[in-house]
């Protein structure tokens, strides 16, 4: 069969077509993991964080305080686990998993990793980012349904009495993260023009949306609250377009890096209780600067993992270990075959 360059060229944009709803696919089912994500217990004694196991699965690992000494919190169990956060007196772990139907949820299981149970099983919209207010009275997080945006949802400790946070505000919203007094609500969205990813701070009740730092130019994600209430870490780029972490006043002044590290990326900051230290990257642990309005950075203190190797064994902040990157390989191959099935009827 005689087959033209114009066929051809269709062959090959349908297998690129076809690669791109597979990649969607798998994109889709990983939604709520996206970056390694740990949190230091109320008391500071230990990090539940997401790292890749021996079989290379996304799970739920306990470590100490530093980063050392990381062991499988739920071992039988052969779901995937991502985006741990602790009860306000560290007695249990909520996290995402898969349901039945394949959707992310919100789980619940107990700091020894018993009793593990979804926490609004007939709540039929995926959810992600699950963090617990400092009264451990509620939860916020991000849901969706099909065919709608992220939006930002608050319910009580026990599920019940789920409802949108800003049902009038039209953008997307990612990572929420209780302050301190549990009175307001960081998260990151898009900016006026709708360009840029930015941090955002909005009251509980969903009024009084402001963002962070208007005029900066940058994207930013993960915002994380200090302990005191005075700061936040969160994620940018910088001039090498690799993630960072770093720390801003409240006010929005006073940007600074966490750390001196030159190589790997910086994933999803989270404080520690006395507000010393802050983990990322799941178990990489760093001493916090002085605050400052001069944009230094104090030279971390990381155990766990190397400052200026992190995510190195276990594949935290490895974006070709994740399952977009897996996506990305699909699509490849799908047009790598069309174009070869192309050429071979030629």
């Amino acid at each position: 069969m005689k087959v033209t360059r114009m066929t051809t060229l269709l062959l090959v944009l349908t297998a690129l077509a076809l690669s791109q709803s597979v990649s969607a696919a798998v994109y889709e089912e990983y939604d709520c993991s996206i970056k390694p994500d740990g949190s230091f217990s109320p008391d500071g004694t230990k990090i539940v964080f997401s790292d890749f196991d021996e079989e290379g699965k996304d799970k739920l690992f306990i470590s100490k305080a530093d980063g050392t000494g990381a062991i499988v919190l739920m071992p039988d169990i052969p779901k995937k686990e991502f985006t741990p956060d602790w009860s306000h007196d560290g007695t249990k772990i909520f996290f995402i998993s898969f349901n039945a139907q394949g959707n992310g949820k919100i789980y619940v299981v107990n700091a020894d990793g018993t009793g593990k149970q979804e926490l609004m099983p007939d709540d039929p919209k995926k959810q992600w980012s699950p963090d617990v207010s400092p009264d451990g009275t509620k939860i916020a997080y991000v849901s969706r349904q099909s065919g709608s945006k992220e939006k930002l949802y608050i319910a009580n400790i026990d599920g019940t009495g789920a409802k949108e946070l800003m049902p009038d505000d039209s953008d997307k919203q990612f990572t929420p993260d209780f302050s301190p007094d549990g009175t307001k609500i960081a998260y990151n969205s898009f900016n006026v023009d709708g360009k840029l990813d930015k941090i955002f701070i909005v009251n509980v009740d969903g009024t009084g949306k402001r963002e962070l730092m208007p005029d900066s130019e940058e994207k930013q994600f993960t915002p994380s609250f200090s302990p005191d209430g005075a700061r936040i870490a969160y994620v940018s780029f910088n001039e090498d377009k690799l993630e960072r972490v770093y720390i801003v006043n409240v006010d929005g002044t006073g940007k600074q890096r966490l750390t001196t590290a030159t190589e790997g990326r910086e994933y999803d900051p989270h404080w520690s209780p006395d507000g010393t230290k802050i983990v990322y990257n799941g178990n990489t642990v760093a001493s916090v600067p002085p605050a400052s309005g001069t944009g230094s950075a104090a030279t971390a203190t990381a155990t766990g993992q190397s400052e200026t190797d992190a995510g190195a064994d276990t594949g935290a902040g490895d974006e070709s270990k994740s399952t977009p990157g897996f996506g990305w390989m699909v699509s490849t191959g799908m047009v790598l075959l069309g174009y070869l099935f192309a050429m071979r009827a030629a």
